[in-house]
């Protein structure tokens, strides 16, 4: 039987398809077949700071089809823990993002981003798919 690795996706793969990037799209498709997807609360607070009022429907129906994660206590104890380590050498990580890696790392989830160099605390970190160098059109509506 096989085991399924939970992912936690990051705000920066669900802009990329919210803004019509094929691969950010055909990834989260192919990610959903393989297994539970979740987000953390960080996430969805910058996405709802970044849309405009007429994405707010389809950022609504994207953050619903994934398991929110929350911030809790462990999660913040392990988020500081992971800024006193990391932060000299790295002083552009804010702080959502040591709290999305805490996240993974206290629920033993696998992180989908695309700015890995955020996230020097997992050293093998890669990220989901290929970022076209050009920006797609986004939809207007």
């Amino acid at each position: 039987m096989a085991r399924y690795l939970m992912i936690l996706v990051d705000s920066d793969v669900l802009i990329a398809h919210l803004r019509g990037v094929a691969a950010a799209r055909d990834w989260l498709v192919s990610a959903r077949k393989d297994g539970p997807r979740a987000i953390s609360v960080v996430s969805i607070a910058e996405l709802v700071d970044g849309m405009r009022s007429v994405e707010r429907r389809e950022v609504w129906r994207l953050l619903a089809s994934f398991r929110v994660e929350p911030a809790t206590e462990m999660i913040a104890r392990r988020a500081g823990a992971m800024m006193r380590r990391y932060r000299r050498g790295h002083n552009r990580i804010g702080l959502g993002d040591y709290l999305i890696a805490a996240t993974a790392d206290v629920r033993g989830l696998h992180l989908a981003t695309l700015n890995v160099r955020h996230f020097p605390m997992f050293e093998q970190l890669q990220p989901p798919f290929a970022v076209p160098r050009h920006r797609p059109r986004t939809r207007r509506g």
